[in-house]
Formats: structure tokens, sequence, C-alpha cells
């Protein structure tokens, strides 16, 4: 259906819906799906984006009307860009929106108990205002690539040096008609991508989930957000 609709902002929009719809009848429940802009208490702000993952469980978004949402960066676990056709241009302007999603999920505020121990008294619990600084996941899912390489292996040369060259931190790309996907391994300078050619959507979705195992959220600090003088410090 999307290849067969000539307009590219059309085939985009039908992409993402398609890709959201198997997320959401996929992922496990306390994780939800929708788009927009994702915003941090430091005053940073994301673009317009096609699919966030985020945390509906402790959280939910500060706006999410006519189809489009407002998130704080502490509830979001991932974010992907959703393509029609991936070309070296479209794969540089979702590198420079996922840069940007990083500088946002930088400083982010959360609200989490501790256990207090005094002699003498009984092991209480409080709440304790804590900073993380790990920004959301970031993936680009395409249903094709253009100029990127006819074999799996010149597309991973190929992103392998676009990574490089603007030292992006791109979590996953995948390419649905190709049956596509390529990782990139943490903390690896030059890059150094994992995958294999077959099965793309569903090692996109293993990697989505293995990616969150690490990654805590807990309920945000909603005075981060609030003019100084609401906050109830």
């Amino acid at each position: 259906m999307a290849q067969l609709m000539p307009h590219l902002g059309e085939r985009g929009r039908i992409a993402e819906e398609i890709i959201k719809n198997v997320l959401g009848r996929t992922l496990p429940k306390r994780f939800s799906i929708g788009t927009g802009v994702v915003i941090s208490a430091h005053g940073e702000a994301s673009r317009q984006t096609d699919i966030v993952i985020y945390d509906n469980f402790y959280n939910s978004p500060l706006l999410s009307e006519f189809g489009s949402g407002l998130f704080p960066a502490e509830i979001v676990f991932a974010t992907i860009e959703v393509k029609s056709v991936l070309t070296k241009d479209e794969l540089q302007s979702s590198m420079d929106a996922i840069m940007q999603m990083r500088k946002v999920g930088s400083q982010k505020k959360y609200i989490v108990p501790a256990t207090v121990f005094e002699p003498g008294k009984p092991a209480r619990t409080v709440m304790t205002k804590q900073t993380e600084t790990t920004p959301p996941r970031n993936y680009i899912v395409a249903f094709s690539q253009q100029g990127l390489g006819p074999t799996y292996p010149h597309f991973c040369d190929k992103l392998r040096k676009c990574l490089d060259d603007g030292n992006s931190h791109v979590h996953g790309v995948c390419i649905l008609k190709e049956n596509w996907f390529a990782g990139r391994r943490a903390f690896k300078v030059p890059a150094e991508l994992f995958g294999r050619e077959g099965n793309g959507l569903l090692n996109l979705y293993s990697h989505i989930l293995k990616a969150q195992q690490n990654f805590v959220v807990h309920a945000m600090d909603l005075d981060a957000y609030m003019p100084k003088e609401w906050s109830s410090d």
C-alpha cells in the first residue's frame, strides 16, 4: 500500500502507521506508542518524532491531543524515525534529528525511593531526586532504500561511514523491503555494526526489547517542569 501511494508524504505516513500498529500489538504492555515532540526540563526540544515508545505505567505524556503528544524525556524508552525510502540525504536528516534527541535526553529528572538507616530506628523509605544522563535509544526504519548498496555488506559499509562522518549514535537501522537490520555496538569508535540479512523487523523488535533491560524509568520529577514559584520544594 505504501509503495502504491504516489505522494511521498502520504507514503511516509502509511509506513509510520504500519510500524506503530505492529509495535503496538507486539511490545509488552508497559510500553506505549505515540507520535510527537520530546522535551526536557532544561529547555531542549526534539523535532517532531514519528514514533515515541514511552512509559505509560509510572508516567504519562504532558499532552496527548489530535494524534500528537508532548513527551517528557524522562518517560521515553526509544524513538523511531520512519522513512518510506531511505537515501543518504534522508539518513543524514534522521541522524541530525537523533543528535538533537540526545541533547533532550541528557538530563532526566526522577523521583526515586531510597532507604534511610538511622541508629536505633527502623529503616524508612524516603523519596529523593535523581538525575539520569542516558538518552533514549534511537532507530531508523524504512520500507526501502536507494543508493545505500545493492547487498547487505555494501549497506553496512555505507551506513558505518555515515555514522562515523556524523559522529552519530543511531542504535539500529531496519530496511523492510530488503529484510535488513544493522545495529551499532555501544561505545565503539569507529562504528562497529552487528546484525544479519533476513528477519529485519524481528531483529529490530528484539533489539528494542534487549536495549531496555538496563534502561530504568522511574516516576518523573514534575516539579522540574514547573515554574520555580510553583515548585513544592
